[in-house]
């Protein structure tokens, strides 16, 4: 389904499966859970109140909202945010 993940990690996950990982420290031996990155994000990409870094929550992805019959499964938040996040080999950035 698509919004699961958010679309600011895609290029982070492309690039490096261990990034949210590293980025976060919890690669690091402690007896602390982390849930979140230095950022305050999860690692589907979104933070304590379920907004990604590009602004929007997570159920603003399902829907598909095209005005073209023919691009039924399209999402103009969801491509927006996904093409103007990057990942700088160690976290997503806006490109």
């Amino acid at each position: 389904m698509r919004g699961k993940y958010s679309p600011t990690v895609n290029r982070a996950y492309m690039n490096d499966q261990e990034w949210w990982t590293k980025y976060s420290g919890s690669d690091k031996p402690s007896e602390e859970y982390v849930q979140y990155d230095p950022e305050g994000y999860d690692s589907y990409g979104y933070n304590k109140d379920d907004k990604d870094r590009a602004g929007n929550y997570e159920h603003e992805y399902y829907k598909n909202d095209s005005a073209h019959p023919g691009y039924a499964d399209y999402n103009i938040a969801y491509d927006d945010a996904d093409s103007e996040w990057g990942f700088d080999g160690v976290k997503p950035v806006r490109i």
